[in-house]
This record gives C-alpha cells, structure tokens and sequence, in this order.
C-alpha cells in the first residue's frame, strides 16, 4: 500500500481541500467498487484464514518502510491483499484493501489527514484492486480455486495481476501527488513510483507459491495464509541484502571521495553520528584539536571537541540539529591545555527521508581576526573617548570662561557705577556709607574670584603649600562662619552650631581650613532657600576631627554625586548660574583637605532632599611638608 508523506503533500494546501474532477471520479467509482464487493463478503468472513489475513493486513499496514530514494512510504500489506485475492476472490480483496488504506491515512499527521485526502486514499487503491483482481479471474482457471491446478496456467495470469494492481495503485496516488505538486503525471510516477514494483510483484510471488501448493493438492487455505510470514520475510531479506550490498559500494565510493575533498581543504571538518560520536576528522580538524582521526573516532563530542563555555554551546548544537546551520564563536581547549578562537558553524547531516543522521562542523582558527578585532575596537573606544574627552573639555572652557566673565563683570559694573555717582557728588552722607559698602562687597566678590583662580592654578601646578601649626579647628570655622553671618542673616537662614567639649587641636594650615570651611558653608547659604535650615557640627571621632555642614536646600542629583568636587563642574547651569560661582570652591575643598591627609564626602538622598558635605582630618597628619611658599595676606587680594 502507497501513501503520501507529509514533506511531498504540503506544497499546495488549497490541492487538499478539493480534489479535481478525474480524482473525484476515481474516488467515486472506488467507493462504487467497495459497496458493489460487500454482498459478497460474508461468504468469507465465516472463514477463519480470511479473518487471519485481515489480521496480518491491518498489522503489517502499521508497520510501513521507506525504500531508499522514495519519498513515500509503502507496507508489505499489498502481498496479503493480493493473496485474499487469489484465495477468496475480487470482492473480498476489495473490501480489504478499502480497509486497510482506511486504517493507514489515519496514520496521516492532523494537517494532511484531511476528509477529501482519507477518502481518496481509501477509495483508489480499492478501485485498483478491484480493477485488477477481476483481470485476473478473467483470465485464470474457473475452478482453480476448488480444483488443483498447474501452475503454468497461472503463471501469466498472476503476473498481469500483479503489473495491473501496480501501475493502477500507483497511478492514481501519482496523479494526486502530481496535482498538488503542479508537476507532470510521468515525472512524478518515474521518479517516486515507479522503484515499488517491489512490494507488488512479492505479492505475485506469493502467488505463485500458492498455485504450486494447490498443484500438489494442497488446498488448506490457513496452512497457506500461515507461509505467508515466512516467504514475504525471506523474498524481503534477499531482495534488502542486495540492496544494502549496492548501496553499501555506493555509500564507500562516494565516503572516499568525500574524505578527499575534505581532507585538502583548509578548514577544519568535523563528522558525528547522531550520537554525537565523532565518525571523521580532517587533518585541518586534528591540528585544531590536537586529536587524531583515529583516536577521535567513537569518543563523544564534548571530550574531543572541548570549549571553555559549554554550557552556552549545548542549546547551539541542539538547535542545529532541528533547524540547520548555527554559526558562533568559542574558545576550544586541547588536550595539552592550550587554547584556541575558532569560529564554528554546526549543520545537520540528513537522508532523503529527512532522518537526522549526524552533524558536521567546520570550523576554523579566528586568533588572527579576533586580535584585529580587539585591536580596531580598543581604537575606536580610545578614539571615542578622547572625541568625547575633547568636547566635555571644550563645552567646559567655554562654560568657565563664560562664568569668570560673568563672576567679574557683575562686580567690576557695580563698582563703576557707584563710582560715578561718588564723583557727582550727589550722594547725602547716608548715600556715601551705602555706595561705599557696595564698592566693598564688589571688591571683595572680584578678589575672592581671583583667589580661587591662583589657588587652582597652583593646585593644578603643585604649587600650593600649607603652613603648619597646631590648630583648635574651631577658630578658622568660627571664622568662616563669622565672616557669611550677613549673607545668613539677609536670607533669613537658621543656623545651628554644635561644637564637641575638648575638641582635641591637629596640625593644619588655620588659614587654608577657614577658606575650606568658608566654601562649605556658603555653597551651603547658596542652595539653600530663604527661611531654610543649615547645622555645623564638630566632633572627635577615631583619631580625626570630624566637621559636618548640613543643610536642607536644593540637594545633589545623584548622577552628578561623584562628580561634585571636579573642577569647573555645575550640577545645572541654569540653576548655579542664578547664585554665581566658578565651580572651584568644592575642587579647592577636597585638595586642602587630602594635603591635609584627611578626606572630604558629599552626600545626598537627591535634589530637593537636601546635602550634607563631612571633613575629617587627622589629628596627626602624616608626612606633610610645612614647606613655605608666599601664602600671607599681603601675597593674596584683599
């Protein structure tokens, strides 16, 4: 019995839901042949053979081959059928054979398993048998059946049947396969077809045994059905003998052919069974490896073929197996232990019938490629990061140039106009006071931006030197706070100070701490809103003094957090803008402190959450130089 498999029906699914007129008609007049046969069936259903070879039909119909190069399966059912033929007569085969194809395209996977495709593959092969069957009762014997009979007069009768029964079967499951394919009739019958005159004429066979055996007087028709295993399972091994034999000279050529090729090309080849056994290896795969052809043979894939990642390269090869091609990298370890970049590709090896029979890999050396590779990309990131280096460095200038510009010409216009409103004399006594306080505050504003361009200079040069000497910290922040209490007072800011008893003096440059406690505080009045909280605190705590400048004003972003004491850096130059400043102080902050071996952190829950700024410094610095550069006052602006 022949039946379409799923990769030869699925191309024209619109084939499948209505099957064209001389289909129709044949599976009309198969369905005909079946009813016209079942008057006659309960003749033989009482005996106990027919309902025996029914049994083995059924059976041997659930057990399908595939001949090599056939892309449709076949059962050896068709000797059974045939034999019911010759033994019980047309209608008997008939319905059988209906049966059996019933029962076989149940077998059909969902999507081909469609009505109009059941009832044709049931129908056909019943017309066929039909058809058939009755030629050769045409021309055999009348009495044969109940009469020993010689075999010669058989012989062509049985020969015809089975050519008839052949070419009718395969015909009609031709002519479906070719409707739907939208390929001609012959092409498809020569090409998948015509290779399964095996199965029919082992049938014929059969046949033949059954005429001898009537010849000598035997007609017990069981002992007959019950050969029937024996002579199809040896016709069978003969007939499968033969062809493996050819097929194994055919399988050896080309297996030499191939291993030459592979053997003189430059990448390295991999074969493995479905197993993953490694079944060859090209001399290119063994200098990859470090294993021999002959060694590799047989071992899994995982012990020759080992990689660092493996557990990333397992779901790969199961995937290339199912889908086809996977290409990836790997670093493959041989036995010696070296180490090797391949680039690896897996594909699935599979026969005709689309059976996996194995994997190959090829695979190659990428040690070369993957150095130029790291190389270009080290280039790029380098030159990625100089060009962004070089633009935050030139939006930075600009920015700071902008902001100098800003932070002296604000004082420098406020001093000339009150200078020119002093010189025409218009101003009472009181007007004299105000404009003469306004002329110092705006000079002081200017001197304090100079000074903290000097001191970054000479941060920046190494040239800022400390003057030592044993100092109560709490005189240079009183001092500082001391000197900001009106910029305190104006924005209405509450200040708490709480100073621990016995705060222990440490070795520092008293004026350098009043400039850092000077910034820390006023970046603190700065961001805080008016009527906002500020606390400075002082404590001892392990061996250094601990002073804390906390407010509740505008708070840090935690994306600028770790780049809050960078110079020339703002957090928003909208916002800082509106207070002033350079974005020096807090640079000045961390280098006075870290020379003072101490250390200075910023923290803050976010913007609006307020910060807090924490210096702690020895008590006993280590290591510091005391050497003197001109730090006086007179060195530095008013």
């Amino acid at each position: 019995m022949i039946l379409p498999t799923s990769a030869g029906t699925r191309r024209a699914a619109a084939a499948d839901r209505t099957l064209r007129m001389p289909l129709m008609a044949i599976a009309v007049a198969g369905a005909a042949a079946v009813v016209q046969s079942l008057p006659g069936l309960p003749r033989v259903v009482a005996d106990r053979s027919f309902l025996l070879l029914v049994v083995l039909t059924v059976a041997s119909g659930l057990a399908n081959f595939r001949m090599l190069g056939a892309r449709f399966t076949f059962s050896v059912s068709d000797s059974f059928t045939m034999t019911a033929a010759v033994l019980f007569g047309p209608a008997a085969a008939t319905v059988l054979v209906a049966f059996d194809a019933f029962a076989m395209s149940l077998r059909l996977t969902r999507e081909d398993r469609t009505p109009g495709r059941v009832f044709y593959n049931a129908t056909a092969p019943a017309l066929a048998m039909w058809i058939a069957s009755h030629a050769f009762d045409a021309l055999a014997p009348a009495a044969f059946r109940t009469q020993p009979t010689p075999g010669a007069q058989l012989v062509i009768p049985l020969m015809v049947f089975a050519a008839l029964y052949f070419v009718l079967n395969s015909g009609f499951i031709a002519m479906a396969v070719a409707g739907e394919q939208h390929e001609s009739l012959p092409h498809v019958w020569a090409a998948y077809f015509a290779k399964l005159w095996f199965t029919f004429f082992v049938g014929g066979s059969v046949a033949g045994l059954l005429v001898l055996l009537a010849g000598v007087g035997s007609r017990n028709s069981m002992v007959i059905v019950l050969l029937l295993p024996v002579v199809i399972v040896l016709y069978a091994a003969a007939h499968g003998a033969v062809e493996q034999l050819r097929e194994r000279r055919e399988h050896l050529a080309e297996r030499e052919l191939f291993a030459t090729a592979l053997g003189s090309t430059a990448d390295a080849v991999l074969l493995t069974d479905p197993d993953r056994r490694v079944t060859f290896m090209n001399p290119a795969a063994e200098r990859l490896t470090g294993w021999s052809d002959e060694a590799a043979r047989g071992r899994a894939d995982i012990d020759v073929f080992r990689v660092c990642d493996p557990a990333t390269r397992e779901p790969k090869l199961d995937a290339a197996a199912r889908e086809g091609a996977v290409i990836a990298d790997y670093i493959l370890i041989r036995p010696d232990g070296t180490e090797c970049a391949i680039e690896e590709m897996h594909a699935p090896i599979r026969d005709d019938s689309g059976q996996l029979r194995g994997l190959v890999w090829t695979f190659r050396d990428i040690a070369e490629r993957k150095a130029i590779e790291a190389k270009r990309e080290a280039l790029l990131l380098m030159e990625q990061e100089a060009h962004g280096a070089a633009v935050t460095a030139n939006r930075m200038k600009d920015e700071f140039l902008a902001a100098v510009s800003h932070e002296l010409r604000t004082p420098a216009t406020s001093i000339l106009g009150w200078a020119r409103l002093l010189r025409g004399g218009r101003l009472d006594e009181q007007g004299v006071k105000k404009a003469l306080d306004a002329l110092e505050r705006s000079a002081h504003a200017q001197a304090t931006v100079l000074n903290d361009l000097v001191d970054t200079s000479r941060i920046v040069r190494g040239a800022l030197r400390l003057e030592l000497r044993r100092t109560a910290v709490m005189t240079p922040l009183g001092e500082a706070i001391e000197t900001l209490e009106p910029a305190i007072k104006a924005k209405e800011l509450r200040l708490g100070v709480t100073v621990e008893n016995a705060l222990p003096t440490i070795d520092a440059d008293p004026d350098r701490l009043r400039q850092v406690f000077w910034n820390l505080v006023s970046n603190a009045i700065k961001f805080t809103p008016a009527g906002g909280r500020i606390d400075v605190s002082a404590r001892h705590e392990d061996n250094h003094v601990v002073v804390d400048v906390r407010d509740n004003g505008q708070g840090i972003d935690s994306s600028f957090l770790p780049f809050v004491f960078d110079k020339f850096r703002q957090a928003d130059g909208s916002y800082t803008r509106v207070h002033g400043g350079l974005g020096l102080g807090l640079t000045i902050v961390r280098y006075v402190v870290e020379s003072h071996g101490g250390a200075v952190e910023a923290l803050s829950e976010g913007v609006g959450r307020g910060a807090r700024f924490t210096v702690r410094l020895p008590i006993t610095p280590p290591g510091l130089q005391s050497d003197q550069i001109d730090d006086s006052p007179a060195a530095r602006l008013p």
